[in-house]
């Protein structure tokens, strides 16, 4: 995974939207939607929530 689309999975796993997103990394909202589309099929997922577990999943504990 790229690290944008990284960035962009922590976000979808915070609960934000893509609009959201867009603004917070300051891209349009259809380049987010590529991107999540992309994790989606990089990851054989089906929506956003899996996204989210998988993300929680495999992040680092925080010390």
């Amino acid at each position: 995974m790229t690290r944008r689309e990284q960035q962009v999975a922590a976000l979808v796993a915070r609960g934000m939207t893509n609009r959201r997103i867009a603004a917070e990394l300051v891209l349009s909202p259809r380049t987010v939607d590529g991107h999540v589309d992309h994790i989606l099929t990089k990851l054989g997922f089906s929506g956003r929530a899996q996204i989210a577990a998988w993300w929680a999943a495999h992040q680092a504990p925080t010390p």
